[in-house]
């Protein structure tokens, strides 16, 4: 057989490349294919949300800078929009995703908003802590921590990364309250974090619906080598925002730790010797590390403790972070950087 010409072997290669790029994309659409959705909850807490955040103003994120009289005006003017806000978390939750695949901008809009929403509860937590009622402060936080799970339940990536910043927002500001807790208090707070925790939306629900808007949206339905590339692309996106989820828990577990291991103490008189002691008076389980598939690492050390997850590399570091920076080295703590 005569060898080929070398244009010859550039169309093979080009035809072969296009061949594996439709399988690809055919893989991806037919393992892929999206169940269809469920009926939106009657009433809707997505649908408070979204009304609450209409009327906050663009400029609660300067929260942080304010001071009591700023925050104590920023938090009455806005009573109404905290109130239909707390409705929201009382009622079933879900994005309405077909809306948002016919109306992508609106989509956006909404979860700008939505973050607003979180900001407003952190100033009213900073506002209670200045008033020195740490209890409400750490009310406030949990909601914040709640609300970024709620909005982000029916929802896309985008979605949830935003309600992972919402969660992150309480988190942080949380992580600096418990401190100040009672015993009592903590428990309250306790309590509020194991709710998220048992009813957390999943990334496989993330995945799912992000499949389901990818299918509807229009003009990419049928563009098979379209979606390969873009699937290929966002591969790495997808990780990363995959991480993040894994980091928020493995961060709220920690808080759920510390907040146990306190109350433990408290009323033991003693520092734990195991997360197993834990179980049943203050935790419904071991909290598992989601980097690791185990339980978070734990050392009691004379009357404190070390507690930590092995982070993203998955590496045991003793409990020491890392440099800040992506990708994200070193062990989480509790008093790591949120």
């Amino acid at each position: 057989m005569a060898p080929l010409s070398q244009n010859r072997r550039r169309i093979l290669l080009v035809s072969v490349a296009v061949a594996a790029v439709a399988l690809i994309a055919l893989l991806v659409v037919t393992t892929g294919r999206p169940t269809a959705r469920p009926p939106l909850p009657n009433p809707n807490g997505y649908d408070y949300f979204v009304k609450a955040s209409e009327g906050v103003p663009g400029g609660v994120s300067d929260f942080p800078t304010l001071d009591r009289d700023s925050l104590n005006a920023l938090v009455s003017t806005n009573a109404a929009a905290l109130r239909l806000l707390r409705l929201g978390l009382t009622r079933q939750c879900a994005m309405p995703l077909d809306a948002a695949v016919t109306n992508v901008g609106g989509m956006l809009n909404q979860l700008a908003g939505l973050k607003g929403l979180a900001q407003l509860l952190a100033a009213e937590g900073r506002l209670r802590e200045l008033e020195d009622r740490p209890a409400e402060a750490g009310r406030s936080y949990t909601d914040a921590i709640h609300f970024g799970n709620e909005m982000s339940r029916g929802g896309v990536v985008i979605t949830r990364l935003v309600g992972i910043a919402c969660e992150s927002i309480g988190g942080h500001a949380l992580a600096q309250v418990v401190p100040k807790l009672s015993r009592e208090q903590a428990r309250v707070v306790l309590m509020e974090l194991q709710k998220v925790e048992a009813d957390r939306v999943t990334w496989a629900e993330v995945r799912q619906n992000e499949r389901y808007y990818a299918h509807h949206l229009p003009g990419t339905r049928f563009n098979l080598i379209i979606q390969a590339v873009g699937w290929w692309h966002s591969r790495q996106s997808l990780q990363k925002a995959e991480t993040r989820q894994r980091i928020i828990i493995a961060r709220e577990r920690l808080l759920a730790g510390e907040l146990a291991l306190r109350c433990y103490q408290s009323e033991q008189g003693r520092v734990a010797a195991r997360l197993d002691d834990l179980v049943t008076n203050y935790l419904s389980e071991v909290p598992q590390d989601p980097f690791s598939g185990r339980p978070l690492i734990y050392r009691a050390q004379g009357t404190n403790w070390l507690l930590y997850s092995v982070g993203p590399d998955g590496v045991d570091d003793g409990g020491k972070p890392g440099p800040s920076g992506w990708p994200f080295k070193g062990d989480l703590s509790f008093d790591s950087t949120w």
